[in-house]
C-alpha cells in the first residue's frame, strides 16, 4: 500500500508544485485585472484549489496515453505507469476522483465561466495525442495551462468575454508555449529517437527565436491588457524584467543549453510568472 501510494503521488506530480503554480498565476493576473484592489480571497482560494486538480488530472491523463512513449525517453521511463509500478485501471481511478474533485468546484461559477472551464478541461485531455501529428504541441498545451483559468476569472468577475480578457488569455496562453519549449528542449535527443513531434523538434537550432517570439507576445499582451491600471507604472517595471529575462534566455537556448540547463529554465518562469503578478497587485489600490 505504502509503495502505492508513493506512486499515486509520482503519478500526479505531488512533490512537483511548480506545475500548478504556472498554472495558476495568469488566473492571479486575471482576477488582479478584473478587480483592481478588491479581489476576494475565495476566489484566490477556488482558483488555486482548481489549479492543483487540473493539472494532477492532466498528469495523469498525459501518462495513461503516453505510457509507453515514455517509456522511450530517459526523463520519463521512471514514470509509475511506464515502469508498471500502477496500473492503468488505478489511474483511471485517479483521474475520475480528481475531475469529479475538479468538477466540485463548477457550483462557485456562472455559466459562462463553466464551459470555458469544460472547454479547457476537455483540451487538457485531448493534449497528449497533440504531440503525435502536431508539430507545435505546446501551443496547444497553452490551451488549457495558460489561457483558461485567466478567462474563467475575467469571464467571472466581470461577467463578459471584453477585451482585456482576452489579452490577459493570450498572453497566458503564449507564455505557456514559451516555458513548454525550453522544458521540451530536455528531451529532444529522445523525442527525435521515438518520433514524438514537438515545437524542440520541428524548430531543431531556430528553437530559440520561436521562444522569443511567444515570449514577446506575452509580454506585449501583458502590457495592453493592465496599462489603464492606476498605477500602472509597476506592472510596465514588472514587464520589463521579464522581457529583459526571455531575451537572456533566448541567448543562452541560442548559445546550447547545458543538459540540465532547460528544466532550471523552465522553472524560473514560475518567478517569472509571479514577478507578473506582482506588478499587477502593485498597481491598483491594496488587496482586500
Amino acid at each position: 500500500m505504502t509503495r502505492r501510494l508513493s506512486a499515486t503521488i509520482d503519478l500526479i506530480r505531488l512533490d512537483r508544485p511548480v506545475g500548478w503554480v504556472l498554472l495558476f498565476l495568469p488566473a492571479g493576473w486575471a482576477l488582479l485585472l478584473a478587480r483592481p484592489g478588491d479581489v476576494p480571497w475565495k476566489w484566490i482560494a477556488v482558483f488555486l484549489a482548481g489549479a492543483f486538480l487540473t493539472r494532477s488530472a492532466g498528469c495523469v491523463v498525459n501518462d495513461i496515453l503516453d505510457r509507453k512513449l515514455d517509456r522511450e525517453v530517459a526523463r520519463t521511463k521512471s514514470r509509475p505507469l511506464a515502469d508498471g509500478r500502477l496500473s492503468v485501471r488505478w489511474a483511471l481511478g485517479i483521474f475520475v476522483l480528481l475531475t469529479i474533485l475538479s468538477a466540485s468546484l463548477l457550483p462557485f461559477f456562472s455559466g459562462k465561466a463553466i464551459g470555458v472551464a469544460v472547454a479547457g478541461y476537455g483540451s487538457a485531455v485531448v493534449y497528449p495525442l497533440m504531440k503525435r501529428f502536431f508539430p507545435l504541441p505546446q501551443l496547444f498545451m497553452g490551451i488549457p495551462f495558460g489561457a483558461t483559468a485567466p478567462l474563467m476569472a475575467w469571464v467571472q468577475l466581470t461577467g463578459s468575454f471584453s477585451l482585456p480578457g482576452i489579452e490577459i488569455s493570450l498572453a497566458g496562453l503564449f507564455w505557456a508555449t514559451a516555458y513548454d519549449l525550453i522544458y521540451a528542449v530536455a528531451d529532444l535527443p529522445d523525442d527525435r529517437k521515438a518520433g514524438i513531434r514537438s515545437g524542440a523538434v520541428t524548430f531543431g537550432p531556430s528553437l530559440w527565436a520561436v521562444f522569443l517570439f511567444f515570449s514577446t507576445l506575452a509580454a506585449l499582451l501583458l502590457w495592453q491588457s493592465g496599462h489603464a491600471l492606476p498605477q500602472s507604472g509597476w506592472l510596465l517595471l514588472a514587464v520589463g524584467l521579464f522581457y529583459v529575462t526571455v531575451v537572456w534566455q533566448s541567448l543562452r537556448m541560442r548559445k546550447g543549453l547545458s543538459p540540465d540547463e532547460p528544466l532550471r529554465l523552465f522553472r524560473s518562469h514560475a518567478v517569472l510568472g509571479g514577478l507578473i503578478l506582482a506588478g499587477f497587485w502593485s498597481s491598483a489600490p491594496v488587496l482586500v
